[in-house]
């Protein structure tokens, strides 16, 4: 058998209702619905580093500058509404404190954070022990958990939370050490979050040739994971899981080449990849880019990319740094600090999403959170890289559906296809009084090629199946044995 290769593909979803494709597009246009106002009583007061949604116009703002770094909570925001408490204007040496009883953890040169939708705040801290500290927002402030992990003497960056409240840790790395992620199991399931603080990870990721990871996401299983490299401007893409491990899925590319002239024509931009954010149910990749802690010139460029997250391609884009200059006529410009609907100083680090859809952004130089809005519909992405894989080295004749192997099975077995052409591609599992079990392939537009899935029928009860292949109105049928 030839080897197979993971499969890079752009695939569309068909309508229910009809048998019109939706194409992988967006068909609106992005505004900014409201940046927190640079004043009393709504600023986030410094520089904004991060933002974690928990739904609606609730999330948290990280700030931190030269050390210093403190959360602000917001309910029911918009520009002039919503924060939580209050935080003196441009003060330094402001701190928030983890505390839990008598155990006490300042937060300093944290980057950012992670929320989860129990209004849990993950903090990657860079104390002593670099402690991921962990708090809560109750109805009217952000307090602290008992809960905190202390992880070791390495710098920590970014952190992102899975579904089950994994904990998905970046350790950027350097010119003489490579980056990696850390993966510690949930706070029910290492009692070291709430007593001791110190427990191991549960899996480690180390990504060859990394020097400056800056953001990671994952979804909501824990299946996908995506790191930026700042430095080598990549975004990197693992599948697998915390218990068998990650591998690089080397099918996604996003290299960010960008490298704008500034508006002086003597000054080079070069933008880079930062934060990171997984949409789920519409599976699109977040990727904030612009040069970081860069001011003047860098106003000029910061972008939210909405990428495919098979291949990486680009899909739309947020152009914060456009809006700015197209809202106020510059990149550094509003009015008193307090128009409603821009930043004025464009350095996205950060982005998030709501369960409206609605993207969430930081200015980091502008000291504000902003929401953005979409005019039309947001596509759905399927995933295809984790269960479907192409020969890149068989172009075939003729439509073929194999005899799957091994046959009989327990519990998986492998089923190849063929399509000569690009097709809608369907396939299905039946049991043999003809009711359906499992779509193993749903609308996909694939290439011209050869194809293999992975079946695994752990949750069925032995027996005789059938697997069909549907492409147009051509239907090809076969038999497979379950002995368990």
């Amino acid at each position: 058998m030839k080897p197979f290769f993971s499969l890079v593909l752009i695939i569309f979803v068909f309508s229910l209702l009809s048998s019109n494709i939706q194409g992988q597009v967006f068909d609106g246009i992005w505004t900014c619905d409201y940046a927190t106002i640079d004043s009393d009583p709504n600023a986030t007061g410094y520089n904004t580093a991060a933002v974690g949604v928990i739904k609606p116009n609730t999330f948290v703002a990280l700030v931190t500058s030269d050390g210093f770094c403190y959360l602000v909570g917001y309910t029911n925001a918009d520009s002039v509404n919503g924060r939580m408490g209050y935080y003196p204007y441009a003060t330094d040496g402001l701190y928030t404190v983890w505390a839990s009883g008598f155990d006490n953890v300042q937060m300093v040169e944290a980057y950012d954070l992670a929320t989860s939708k129990d209004s849990l705040i993950y903090v990657a801290n860079n104390d002593i022990e670099k402690n991921i500290l962990v708090f809560k927002m109750s109805a009217d402030s952000v307090i602290s958990t008992e809960n905190r992990m202390a992880t070791g003497t390495d710098s920590l960056f970014a952190i992102d939370v899975d579904a089950l409240g994994r904990v998905f840790v970046t350790i950027r790395g350097s010119n003489l050490t490579d980056g990696k992620v850390m993966v510690f199991n949930n706070i029910a399931g290492d009692p070291a979050w709430g007593s001791g603080h110190v427990s191991s990870p549960i899996a480690e990721i180390v990504i060859p040739g990394a020097t400056d990871l800056r953001g990671i996401t994952v979804n909501n299983e824990g299946t996908l994971v995506y790191v930026s490299d700042y430095t080598n401007k990549k975004v990197y893409c693992y599948i697998g899981n915390p218990t068998s491990g990650y591998t690089r899925y080397n099918g996604f590319d996003f290299t960010l080449t960008d490298k704008p002239v500034a508006s002086n024509n003597i000054d080079t931009i070069y933008p880079g990849p930062i934060g990171l954010k997984y949409m789920e149910t519409k599976n699109i990749l977040m990727v904030s880019c612009a040069q970081i802690f860069r001011l003047g010139v860098g106003y000029e460029y910061s972008r939210v990319y909405f990428l495919n997250p098979n291949t990486g391609s680009i899909l739309d884009t947020v152009d914060a740094a456009g809006w700015n200059f197209a809202i106020t006529g510059g990149y550094s410009i509003r009015s008193q600090g307090t128009q409603g609907n821009v930043s004025g100083y464009a350095s996205l680090y950060s982005c998030g999403y709501d369960d409206n859809f609605d993207v969430y952004t930081v200015s980091y130089y502008g000291w504000t959170v902003d929401k953005w809005s979409f005019s039309g519909n947001i596509p759905v992405i399927p995933i295809l890289i984790l269960g479907i894989e192409k020969n890149e080295n068989d172009i075939p004749n003729d439509f073929s559906l194999s005899q799957n192997f091994p046959n009989p099975f327990n519990p998986a077995t492998m089923i190849e296809f063929a399509v000569p052409e690009n097709s809608v591609v369907n396939l299905e599992v039946y049991d043999i009084g003809g009711r359906l079990v499992t779509e193993l392939i749903k609308s996909a537009n694939l290439e011209r090629g050869s194809y293999k899935v992975t079946f695994n029928a752990s949750k069925l009860s032995s027996g005789n199946y059938l697997y069909s292949l549907r492409v147009g109105k051509r239907q090809l049928t076969r038999k497979m044995t379950l002995v368990k």
